[in-house]
């Protein structure tokens, strides 16, 4: 449990490594830590169950400064993906954020008039306090209710599902806890994966922002396979075999260069 407090997630090499114990041996220890409520089963591994909402807190506050660079990097490069008129669907993750942060920016800039024309035209739809802070006063924004989380600062739950089903989006854009071709996209909790997948249902184009290191991080909840997704903006971090494989699969790869210090 040390190890995993420390690192977020267990692979079963990994401890079987750090115990000297058998793969059956570690599969057992990992089965009963899961039934005692301590660990999520995840591919491959084990991952921190639910923390206190003080520990919630803490842990958006760590995601923001994750990969700062490669986010804004992302955030920067989906910007050309958005069209005139899109009524666009935008998560409440980090790394979407990025993106709203980036559309801000166009407004603030006087040098990109018709850049700003172009978003102005677009409805931002999205469940994000953040989002919405970001771009209101800026474009039109609906923001969707339901039962409010702090740790994330978005909405969630019935409500907010209820309203996405009625809803359809031109173009979207998602982040993920980890993805792969063999487990699909994946989610964290469950408010979560239910949202994501009905915006991917319910939308025309999709696009994925999702920095290297997700790629294979296990995760609790697969809410929709990888064929879902049309594009995905990345950083230089994916290796080549990965992005062939996305490729491969019908996938648009964008990869976002990162500014260097």
């Amino acid at each position: 449990m040390r190890m995993l407090q420390t690192s977020k997630k267990l692979t079963v090499e990994e401890a079987m490594k750090a115990f000297g114990v058998s793969e059956s041996t570690v599969r057992r220890l990992f089965a009963q830590l899961e039934a005692d409520g301590d660990v999520i089963r995840a591919y491959g591994g084990i991952c921190c169950a639910g923390r206190s909402d003080d520990e919630r807190n803490y842990f958006f506050e760590r995601v923001q400064l994750e990969n700062p660079r490669e986010k804004a990097a992302i955030g920067r490069a989906a910007l050309p993906l958005i069209k005139n008129g899109d009524v666009i669907y935008l998560d409440s993750g980090t790394t979407v954020m990025s993106l709203g942060g980036a559309m801000a920016d166009i407004f603030r800039d006087e040098k990109k008039h018709e850049d700003a024309e172009r978003l102005a035209s677009c409805t931002v739809v999205t469940h994000s306090l953040v989002n919405l802070e970001l771009l209101k006063g800026h474009m039109r924004v609906i923001l969707l209710g339901g039962e409010y989380r702090d740790a994330q600062r978005d909405f969630c739950g019935y409500l907010t599902e209820r309203a996405i089903s009625t809803l359809r989006f031109s173009r979207c854009f998602i982040g993920v806890d980890g993805y792969s071709a063999d487990d699909g996209l994946l989610a964290g909790d469950f408010s979560t994966a239910g949202i994501n997948r009905l915006v991917t249902q319910n939308s025309s184009y999709r696009v994925l922002l999702a920095d290297s290191s997700k790629y294979r991080r296990p995760s609790g909840v697969s809410y929709a396979p990888l064929s879902e997704v049309d594009c995905i903006v990345t950083d230089a971090g994916l290796d080549d075999e990965a992005c062939h494989a996305l490729e491969t699969a019908g996938i648009k790869v964008i990869t976002a260069a990162v500014e260097t210090i």
